[in-house]
């Protein structure tokens, strides 16, 4: 029996999005998940940048009861969750709606033009500027990477993230959900620290939002 979303809604776009090789398909799942739970239909969409380790890589989580395609339209995103900065610029401009919000980890990777020095990368201040410049209301960074790499696995950095996604309020289903898919896709003998990534990431959010 389908659970009864607490607050129905036609359509809520999300873009979970970095570099391949960060663990955003995991993470995308866990959400559309969590929506399947509140009782939301769920749709998943990626692209791929031109390599799959490495190169640009963007979900598109669309939760809703006006929801048949998995892609999203530009200007239609409420929430970006990017684990690497110049992709959540990539993404906001061309995906976030006006007033829309961006969670992001403010460890960039470095592209191979700009450790030849043949380009440059802009900081992490010049990037949030240009979010908002883009419409964003809120632009919250934090480094989910410093975090994971103080719990001993920087593998964890994209369950950091998904914690940071539930810590932003803007999802329309309870983080309570959201820890139960993370029980159901990790397994077992990881379990623990992911759900304390989790929780780091969801407090790291909420104190910046």
């Amino acid at each position: 029996m389908s659970a009864v979303p607490a607050k129905p809604i036609k359509e809520f776009n999300v873009i979970i999005c970095g570099v391949g090789g960060q663990g955003n398909l995991l993470a995308s799942e866990i959400v559309a998940t969590a929506a399947v739970k509140a009782g939301y239909k769920s749709r998943i969409g990626e692209t791929f940048g031109a390599a799959q380790r490495g190169g640009p890589v963007a979900s598109y989580i669309r939760i809703g009861s006006n929801i048949y395609g998995p892609i999203v339209n530009p200007g239609s995103v409420s929430l970006i969750v990017a684990f690497e900065p110049m992709e959540a610029l990539r993404n906001a401009v061309r995906f976030l709606e006006p007033g829309g919000m961006v969670v992001m980890n403010s460890r960039p990777i470095i592209p191979l033009a700009v450790s030849m020095g043949k380009d440059k990368y802009p900081s992490v201040d010049e990037i949030a500027q240009l979010i908002k410049k883009s419409g964003a209301k809120d632009v919250v960074a934090f480094d989910a990477m410093a975090i994971a790499e103080k719990m001993g696995n920087p593998i964890v950095m994209n369950i950091v993230m998904v914690g940071a996604l539930a810590g932003s309020g803007l999802l329309p289903f309870s983080e309570d959900l959201v820890r139960e898919a993370i029980r159901e896709r990790i397994p077992s003998a990881l379990l623990e620290l992911n759900m304390k990534a989790f929780d780091e990431g969801y407090r790291a959010s909420a104190r910046k939002s």
